[in-house]
């Protein structure tokens, strides 16, 4: 289970930084422009902008396998999302929706740290796919004592 505090942190417009591999070991990263917990508390969907991913998507294909690390810019209030993938489909409306939810949300956190709000204008979310997972480890990444512990 997710649980409660981190579901909170997911619904604050976190910075959304995407870790995968390939059979090679060799490491590969990417952002994530939206983020939400499923109704079960076990898994969550994250959107991928579909353009900026193709070795990321290539990766998770193959062996299934991220990490995910938000972060939230006003106070770096941060977790790590270990797990595993159980579906890569098209981003549906719905998806949508909840990414421009995110998006206001994480704008907020970038303008309140002096970002421009202009400059966000130039970010691109679309077309995106969505990436479902199951969440198997939870980990406290926090700068300062408990960094690193397992939630």
């Amino acid at each position: 289970m997710i649980p409660a505090p981190i579901v909170d942190l997911l619904q604050t417009g976190v910075s959304v930084n995407v870790g995968t591999r390939d059979a090679d070991l060799m490491p590969e990263c990417t952002r994530g422009w939206g983020i939400w917990v499923e109704a079960d508390h076990t898994a969550v969907t994250l959107l991928l902008t579909e353009s900026a991913s193709a070795q990321t998507l290539d990766n998770l294909r193959n062996n299934g396998l991220i990490a995910i690390t938000c972060s939230r810019p006003t106070d770096h209030v941060t977790c790590q999302l270990k797990g595993t993938v159980t579906q890569i489909r098209p981003a549906t409306p719905q998806d949508y929706v909840r990414q421009e939810a995110w998006r206001r949300a994480f704008l907020g956190e970038l303008i309140a740290v002096g970002v421009p709000a202009e400059q966000t204008d130039a970010i691109i979310m679309r077309p995106a796919v969505a990436i479902e997972m199951q969440v198997t480890g939870i980990f406290a990444q926090t700068p300062g004592p408990g960094a690193g512990e397992q939630v």
